[in-house]
């Protein structure tokens, strides 16, 4: 992440907009892995276990599985995302609140007006957002 910005290609962009689709009307969510350059190397769609339009928690035996899939290929796990199903591609206050790993981005795939995608950085509270590319 030189620089503090997000690089998304083309296929990270798609698998994150149609996992948010597919889980219409709730929150998707999941991992993202990183090379030690920040790159993003995969996307892991994962399960919301609340099942909820308005909040997420990722599955557990499914988070551990991406991270033990991510440590195999010699990433590491350096961000997470979620949908808002209805709205904006914004953090929520309930999203800034949530534990989190303060090294990890937060990839937000909102759904309206049309699928849209914004990165952020939680850091003492306070959510800073970043650049894509």
């Amino acid at each position: 992440m030189p620089g503090g910005d997000i690089a998304l290609v083309h296929q990270v962009r798609e698998a994150l907009v149609n996992h948010a689709i597919s889980c219409r009307p709730e929150e998707c969510c999941g991992l993202v892995a990183t090379d030690s350059n920040g790159r993003i190397r995969m996307v892991y769609p994962l399960t919301n276990s609340l099942h909820s339009p308005t909040r997420f928690t990722i599955e557990p035996t499914e988070q551990f599985g991406a991270v033990r899939h991510a440590e195999r290929c010699g990433w590491d796990i350096g961000g997470v995302f979620h949908s808002h199903p209805d709205g904006e591609a914004a953090l929520s206050p309930v999203d800034v609140k949530q534990p989190h790993d303060p090294a990890w981005f937060h990839l937000v795939v909102g759904l309206l007006p049309d699928p849209h995608i914004r990165a952020w950085r939680i850091t003492g509270g306070e959510a800073a957002e970043l650049a894509i590319r």
